[in-house]
């Protein structure tokens, strides 16, 4: 079985990975010389359930009249499953792992696909060529060109593509941000050593080994805590995406998560049993994801300020000699639970009901591969989740005005998405509102008054109308 790379990027209708959908998806499988297979690149038909963000349609500038036509999301979903399970295949792409795939797990998800097959099944995996920028820039500064503005870094896909010419695309079109990631990857593999070291990081076993490899602090009654150097665009360019981290243990209630906390912040010295909430910062990491770990060796640490370097000093310092107090820390960061949210709905029900059973997932699979009439029939078959789910797919994706039950539970889910209440919105899994139609205009509006190009203006009247119609405002 040959491993393949699979350079993606999606377009979304916003950045909500429960609510919102795939507008335009784009890829190009290459072997893992770079040399090209194969490239896709097809839009997807707006639902009518979907409200564009007007912010994301002012970026990729695909309103309901260029949606029009396209792949229905049920047949595009399918096919995007299909691409990133072949076999062997390494999907990639600039932040995929920071955004993208997790909206493809929900856009699986609610289409009754397996979520994460595509990180594990067949030996599929995935890779994400922004971190690897971030270590890059830091540490082999010369491998491309670096956008600067105002005397600061912009790691951004848009801004390092005319500068190392990696297309000749338009940024936030999928195929040519799939393109300008390609060719980036191709720029920093030159570099052979070094671009092998980093894509050992999103192996799961490798990023293990490394991690549990760096250097002991000390000991405590939770075991022995590493201290790490984290390399993450989201620690930011003031910090130069560099901060100390000490390993508290693993996670009581996610096993697949190890808890590192942070300890450059001035906050620590401050810290009493009440305000470990807020005095304290952890990273819950995952093996084989961002960010990446690396040992306090001199080439490494030479990029930490003097004053970070003595901030971590001190704070190691202080939880050695406080131990009743780091015993507290790690008690709350290590049995740490994320808050239970009410009334998740169905659409965002994915982190709450875990992996499928065997028998229930191969009733999915019947249902994605049968025609219309049958479909129907399988849908009583289905536990409570699944049979809504598999209802919403087929009045988003067929005509279903045949079918007296489909057509009910249509109705009936456009007044959940449309209440007269607000408070009354449908909630993901953190507890966030999906965005209703009112509010959708209201911030149309407000963007129209902005006097914003004929272009832009010409969009946003079209979402207007859009809302309007589809939503009997």
């Amino acid at each position: 079985m040959k491993n393949t790379y699979l350079f993606y990027d999606i377009e979304t209708s916003g950045l909500s990975k429960c609510f919102d959908q795939i507008v335009q998806f784009a890829a190009i499988r290459t072997d893992l010389g770079f040399n090209i297979l194969e490239t896709h690149n097809f839009k997807i038909a707006l639902r009518d359930d979907i409200i564009i963000s007007p912010e994301a349609l002012l970026v990729h500038k695909m309103g309901p009249k260029q949606l029009k036509d396209g792949l229905g999301e049920f047949e595009a979903v399918k096919e995007i499953h299909r691409l990133m399970n072949t076999p062997g295949t390494i999907s990639l792409g600039y932040n995929t792992l920071g955004f993208d795939d997790e909206f493809l797990r929900f856009s699986f998800y609610r289409n009754l696909l397996p979520p994460y097959t595509h990180q594990f099944k067949n030996n599929c995996s995935r890779m994400d060529i922004y971190p690897i920028a971030v270590f890059y820039y830091l540490f082999s500064n010369n491998s491309a060109v670096w956008p600067v503005f105002d005397g600061k870094v912009s790691l951004k896909l848009e801004n390092l593509i005319p500068l190392n010419s990696l297309t000749k695309g338009t940024a936030h079109d999928a195929l040519a941000d799939v393109e300008a990631t390609l060719n980036l990857a191709k720029l920093f593999s030159r570099e052979k050593k070094v671009f092998e070291y980093l894509t050992d990081f999103f192996v799961k076993n490798k990023d293990k080994k490394r991690s549990e490899s760096v250097e002991q602090a000390f000991q405590s009654r939770f075991g022995i805590h590493r201290a790490g150097i984290f390399i993450h665009g989201k620690i930011g360019f003031e910090n130069n995406f560099m901060a100390p981290f000490l390993c508290l243990g693993n996670s009581v209630p996610y096993s697949n998560q190890m808890v590192w906390l942070r300890l450059d912040s001035e906050e620590i010295l401050n810290l009493t049993k009440e305000n470990i909430e807020e005095k304290t910062f952890v990273v819950r990491k995952k093996f084989g994801e961002p960010p990446f770990i690396l040992p306090f060796y001199d080439r490494f640490k030479s990029k930490l300020s003097k004053d970070k370097l003595k901030l971590f000093m001190e704070n190691l310092s202080f939880f050695e000699k406080n131990q009743e107090i780091f015993a507290d820390v790690c008690k709350y960061h290590l049995n740490y639970r994320y808050p239970e949210i009410d009334n998740v709905d169905e659409d965002a029900f994915l982190y709450e009901r875990g992996f499928l059973n065997d028998y229930e997932s191969e009733k999915c699979r019947f249902f994605i591969e049968a025609e219309l009439e049958d479909k129907v029939k399988i849908l009583s078959s289905l536990d409570e989740i699944n049979k809504k789910l598999g209802q919403r797919i087929l009045f988003r994706n067929y005509d279903v005005s045949l079918f007296e039950e489909i057509m009910e539970e249509k109705k009936q889910y456009f007044s959940k998405i449309n209440p007269v209440d607000s408070e009354s919105a449908p909630l993901d899994y953190m507890g966030n509102k999906r965005i209703l139609p009112k509010d959708a205009v209201s911030k149309i509006d407000e963007l129209l008054n902005s006097d914003p190009i004929e272009s832009d203006r010409a969009l946003l009247n079209d979402l207007r109308a859009h809302v309007y119609k589809n939503f009997d405002l």
